[in-house]
């Protein structure tokens, strides 16, 4: 019993942090496809926003 509860606590945590950061990447992606160039130095990957 312990160790499904250890399991769905680690699943709890581990899956919303996989989630925001492709989410993060998703955003990125699309406001590079939209300038058509890489913004990795123009970008805050933490809200999307120059």
């Amino acid at each position: 019993m312990q160790m499904l509860l250890t399991i769905l606590f680690m699943a709890a945590i581990i899956v919303p942090q996989a989630w925001y950061y492709i989410a993060i990447g998703k955003r990125i992606s699309e406001e590079e496809r939209k300038a058509g160039r890489d913004l990795s130095e123009e970008i805050n990957p933490f809200t999307g926003a120059r």
